[in-house]
């Protein structure tokens, strides 16, 4: 797929090459921080999404068998 198409996360060759290590912080099993920082469940999705977007996490480009027998093309972009 073309390159322009996603919105939300780079290419894995676009990536860093070095792991960005990130610390969750959970509270009665609900997360709760992000390297130290309290997030509402709301700011605390849209950091991960980030994050896995700026390290190249989250890209499919698959072929599915729909029920009726047709094939079709899915690109997905969830970081």
């Amino acid at each position: 797929p073309d390159e322009s198409m996603f919105t939300r996360s780079v290419s894995p060759e676009a990536a860093p090459d070095k792991p960005t290590y990130v610390e969750i912080e959970f509270k009665n099993g609900d997360p709760v921080a992000i390297d130290g920082k309290e997030l509402g469940p709301a700011d605390l999705l849209t950091k991960l999404n980030q994050l896995g977007g700026d390290n190249g996490i989250g890209r499919i480009d698959i072929v599915e068998s729909r029920f009726v027998g047709m094939k079709s093309r899915g690109v997905y972009e969830t970081p």
